[in-house]
């Protein structure tokens, strides 16, 4: 019988996204659809969250994916794949809120965004969930929206957070904090988010 030791399958799934990853970025075309089927659903919950409308996550989400193609060598493997994936795509839907910053655009209607974590989709009640809890995030101001969006849903520290925005730290702290309280009420507010984070609430 063979025990596989504590470790060695997290190293040995490493392993193999380093190998698709350094392809990839080598320019194996087969190696990127393949990194590009793993990671878009990803990707495009990802920069749903920072840029807001959905014709602009489809935009930022297809610029984001091209940007990791091209960077996909620099990938080292020391955290998995996707949460690399997921830090770059913030920074290209960052960039592409920058410059859209100032039009005035009306906001398309929420539609169903892709889950990250199975090709088989979440069931209908996930949908709605997820729905009700990006309209949570959709009514933050935008400054406050990306802020929080950094930190919860990418992990950023406040001190990357500044740099990613080009505020001073006491601003983006002040805008998580603000953010985290507003979020956390408009949650409490909605019995079936309630229930679902309970014990989880930002």
């Amino acid at each position: 019988m063979v025990v596989e030791r504590a470790g060695e399958g997290e190293s040995s799934e490493r392993d193999d996204e380093l190998r698709l990853a350094r392809a990839a970025g080598a320019g194996d075309a087969e190696a990127r659809r393949a990194l590009a089927l793993r990671l878009m659903a990803r990707v495009r919950n990802a920069v749903r969250y920072v840029v807001g409308g959905d014709a602009e996550a489809e935009d930022a989400a297809q610029s984001a994916m091209i940007e990791i193609l091209r960077c996909a060598g620099d990938y080292r493997g020391a955290g998995p794949l996707a949460h690399w994936a997921t830090r770059v795509a913030a920074r290209v839907a960052l960039a592409q809120r920058r410059r859209a910053r100032g039009e005035s655009r009306r906001r398309e209607a929420l539609r169903d965004v892709p889950a990250a974590d199975g090709p088989d989709g979440p069931d209908r009640d996930d949908v709605l969930l997820r729905r009700r809890l990006l309209g949570c995030f959709d009514r933050l101001p935008e400054e406050r929206r990306v802020t929080v969006v950094l930190h919860l849903v990418h992990g950023l520290t406040v001190a990357e957070i500044a740099e990613e925005t080009a505020v001073p730290v006491n601003t983006a702290k002040d805008r998580l904090r603000v953010g985290r309280q507003e979020l956390r009420r408009w949650v409490l507010e909605d019995p079936a988010l309630r229930e679902v984070l309970k014990g989880r609430l930002p």
